[in-house]
């Protein structure tokens, strides 16, 4: 009996996470340079096999549902105060470029200022992503606050922000993501700024 429960607790909400992405997360008409270099950023990232995005919608919805929920009620918050610029898709993932300085994964979502909208931020964020599915529940606790913590003290020592993405769980992100180079704002063109 709490086998079929459980069971039925996960289809339910592997319903309600692709039903309710595709309803919540529509992108703007426009075309824009941000669309543009998103189009482009996710053309330069992989893909994965339809096996891999069943098998991690099955995931997102079961073992990673804390941070789906996190990432769709932080999502509905961005939008209702129109910080979302646009959404886009990439692999299982929608990228959320907004307007607010933050860079943070989600579950389904990954979190970008339009500033830092650059190959090897997605590239890091999916990363954080990747962790997600590695550490399941344990994921906001583990991940979630220490990095929230190191980037809360890199705001007020700019020595301890030297070192940000050296530190776990940052460096291990840039290992799963396959960073490459510098993490850093992008020009207006998408490619990663020389000043900081």
């Amino acid at each position: 009996m709490q086998r079929r429960v459980l069971w039925a607790a996960a289809i339910a909400a592997l319903a309600i996470l692709t039903a309710g992405l595709s309803v919540i997360c529509e992108a703007d008409g426009a075309l824009t340079p941000v669309v543009d270099r998103m189009e482009m950023i996710a053309q330069s990232i992989p893909s994965i096999s339809e096996e891999t995005r069943i098998r991690r919608s099955v995931a997102q919805a079961t073992f990673c549902l804390p941070q789906n929920v996190l990432g769709i009620l932080f999502y509905g918050a961005l939008k209702s105060v129109g910080e979302v610029v646009h959404v886009g898709d990439m692999n299982e993932m929608r990228i959320v470029v907004v307007k607010s300085p933050i860079g943070v994964s989600l579950g389904r979502f990954i979190f970008l200022p339009e500033g830092f909208l650059t190959e090897e931020a997605v590239r890091h964020e999916y990363g954080h992503t990747l962790q997600g599915y590695r550490y399941g529940p344990f994921y906001l606790p583990l991940v979630g606050i220490t990095s929230f913590v190191q980037a809360a003290i890199s705001i007020v020592s700019p020595s301890y922000a030297a070192g940000y993405f050296d530190r776990w769980p940052e460096n291990e992100a840039n290992e799963l993501g396959g960073v490459t180079g510098p993490i850093s704002p992008a020009d207006r063109t998408g490619s990663p700024g020389t000043n900081h």
